[in-house]
């Protein structure tokens, strides 16, 4: 190393955490830096890092804050020398044991947005604008120490600096089986045991992930992995400071020939900094998602029904990119709000995947629409939902950009939208149009019926809340125009079947001894079917 180096640390255990030993140096408190320029296996190197994140594992125990380039990941071509500023005392990365921490940068960021002078990054030598970081001779840590040098003696330690491509997965997760899954207490183990620095467990339940990283085998071995009662924190930043690059924070899941398993329980993930994008696709036998809640996430991707186990169920995406649910099975998700414009969840290709996804809810932040549906075809398409509610959207005639279905369909095929136990809630202020709402893309002019199915659900009972079998109940639409049948009552005195029409609709409830004979005597009822549907009481007078 060259800098403010003092040498080899072998002997004090608490300040290593890869490996058996560290790099010990004495930093001031103005700028100072120390850094390297030969590889683990003692060779020099000359290495394209303008596609790659870099990360350091280092301990200083004088740290200064991100706003004065307290944490600096240093990189040199031999002529310029420039340390860019990853975090500080108040963004410290990803704790690791030992009180350790790690940072990173994404050399293509900081170079595309290398910021203020001895803000976000610090000029050794040379020029920040002369880097070349496609010819990175040079590596290393650097930034302001809170305390002035006293004596020799050592206030830093670094114990590893890495690299790989933005493309690439830092972490592959596998192994397991059903009796004796993988979890991430094994993941976070292994990482003090082989010293990576991109998985810790600071506190109880909490996992910090630092890297993108991958669940599965590609190959022809079997993996099983779990999590429950869980909370994960994506890093796409260092905790508050620099974050990595548009479209390079990515997590997905792998599949090959064996059998693998993912099944998540209760665990709650949040991406910080850049948006953590997640492909979940992979054809895994078992995917399993129960009560989990993604936070601030990027596009999320699921896998397609089949396997032995394949859903999502009650789970929740706060302010998340667009999820494509393909056509796995799901239940009572939740989507509040959106980072998509065009939707929070998207309709394509998968023609009818959607008759799989029952009770959506989609609360809107204000602006974007519900769902996107992006369809090219020349034919018809119809599209079924059922028990979904949309809260906060533009009415039809209201604010174009916030309504519910957003459709793009440049062949105009036309489309239908059968929607069953389905409402659309406190509509956005301005317009008296229907509140299941759509809004069509530019160039697309299909033709478009959205069919409101609801459940009617009528009693006949007599003055003593006795049932009435075998009376005939019907509804009349105000002022008498339309004549709807439902049939017989059972023994319990019921009818029930769907209303398709436009919603609301007031309507009034008759009994008949036949389908033409005279009213029996009764409490008409005067009500309306609404969005989900109309469950309501007729009680006779007399048994005339």
């Amino acid at each position: 190393t060259t800098g403010a180096q003092l040498g080899t640390n072998t002997t004090l255990a608490g300040n290593i955490y890869e490996g058996a030993a560290s790099v010990q140096v004495q930093h001031s408190n103005t700028y100072d830096d120390t850094y390297t320029s030969g590889d683990s296996a003692g060779n020099t190197f000359n290495i394209d890092l303008s596609d790659s994140t870099v990360w350091i594992v280092i301990k200083d125990n004088g740290l200064d804050v991100a706003g004065s380039a307290g944490a600096e990941i240093v990189l040199g071509d031999g002529t310029d020398r420039i340390g860019y500023t990853a975090g500080g005392s108040d963004a410290v990365g990803i704790p690791l044991a030992e009180q350790f921490l790690g940072f990173k940068i994404d050399v293509s960021q900081a170079a595309a947005n290398p910021g203020t002078a001895d803000v976000d990054h610090h000029v050794f030598a040379g020029t920040e604008a002369g880097l070349d970081q496609t010819q990175v001779t040079i590596v290393g840590y650097g930034g302001i120490h809170n305390a002035k040098a006293q004596g020799n003696v050592a206030n830093v330690y670094f114990d590893g600096i890495y690299y790989l491509s933005n493309s690439s997965y830092a972490l592959t997760i596998n192994g397991g089986t059903v009796g004796t899954p993988e979890t991430m207490t094994d993941v976070a183990g292994d990482d003090i045991t082989n010293g990576w620095g991109m998985v810790s467990n600071p506190i109880a339940d909490a996992y910090y992930i630092f890297g993108n990283t991958e669940w599965g085998d590609s190959g022809a071995t079997d993996s099983y992995f779990t999590a429950t009662d869980e909370q994960w924190f994506l890093l796409g930043d260092n905790g508050g400071g620099r974050p990595i690059g548009a479209g390079n924070h990515l997590y997905r899941t792998l599949a090959g020939t064996g059998t693998n398993s993912f099944v998540l329980t209760r665990v709650s993930m949040v991406s910080t900094g850049e948006p953590g994008i997640f492909d979940m696709s992979a054809a895994f036998e078992t995917f399993e998602l129960e009560g989990c809640v993604f936070n601030n996430l990027g596009a999320i991707t699921m896998p397609v029904s089949g396997g032995t186990s394949r859903f999502a169920n009650n789970c929740i995406f706060n302010n998340c990119d667009q999820a494509d649910l393909q056509s796995l099975v799901c239940d009572s998700l939740t989507f509040n709000g959106t980072t998509d414009a065009n939707g929070a969840i998207i309709w394509d290709a998968d023609d009818n995947s959607e008759q799989n996804q029952d009770n959506l809810t989609f609360n809107s932040d204000g602006t974007g629409h519900a769902i996107y549906i992006n369809i090219d075809t020349a034919s018809a398409t119809t599209f079924d939902i059922d028990g979904y509610t949309f809260d906060g959207y533009a009415r039809q005639d209201g604010t174009a950009g916030n309504r519910v279905f957003y459709i793009n369909n440049p062949s105009d095929g036309d489309i239908t939208i059968n929607v069953t136990n389905t409402q659309a809630i406190n509509p956005q202020a301005g317009g008296t149009g229907e509140t299941i709402s759509y809004e069509l893309a530019a160039g697309t002019t299909s033709t478009v019926s959205i069919v409101q199915s609801v459940t009617v659900t009528i009693t006949a009972q007599d003055v003593d809340g006795n049932p009435i079998e075998g009376a005939k109940v019907f509804l009349e639409t105000t002022g008498g125009t339309d004549i709807i049948p439902y049939g017989v009552t059972n023994a319990s005195g019921q009818v029930t079947t769907s209303y398709t029409g436009s919603t609301p609709q007031a309507v009034t409830g008759y009994v008949r001894k036949g389908t033409s004979s005279p009213l029996y005597k009764s409490a008409n009822i005067n009500d309306t079917i609404s969005a989900t549907g109309l469950s309501a009481v007729i009680t006779l007078v007399s048994d005339e």
